[in-house]
């Protein structure tokens, strides 16, 4: 019986409006997925789709969690989360990536470091 696997991958690196400005980020990119099509090349591998989003940290109150570090968005400064207000929700594949998270005694905790007493923590 033939099947087809597919594989997701994320990544993620810091930048700013100003270096997204100045190309910097297209430059990368350029390099980035050249290496990448020589490696899909080298496993015959086949890219089929890839996507990019940029999330503005301080507004949407995505940070690190300063426990395990997983990139968390804290739901005590933002309650709402991701939900655009759309049907489209062009953030809807990143719940698994980017977690849940708040503040639990000064730290901003992700649902898997919060104490499941917490409204957002992994259990409750």
């Amino acid at each position: 019986m033939k099947q087809i696997a597919i594989r997701k991958h994320y990544s993620y690196f810091m930048t700013n409006t100003s270096e997204i400005q100045k190309g910097v980020f297209d430059e990368k990119m350029e390099r980035l997925d050249a290496e990448i099509a020589e490696l899909l090349n080298k496993y015959d591998l086949k890219l089929i789709s890839y996507a990019m989003r940029f999330i503005q940290l301080e507004k949407m109150s995505v940070s690190h969690c300063e426990k395990c570090e997983n990139i968390m968005i804290n739901r005590d400064k933002n309650p709402t989360g991701f939900s655009s207000g759309d049907a489209t929700n062009f953030y809807a594949d990143l719940d698994f990536v980017i977690y849940d998270g708040g503040t639990h005694e000064g730290k901003n905790l992700c649902m898997e470091c919060l104490p499941t007493s917490h409204r957002w923590g992994y259990f409750s």
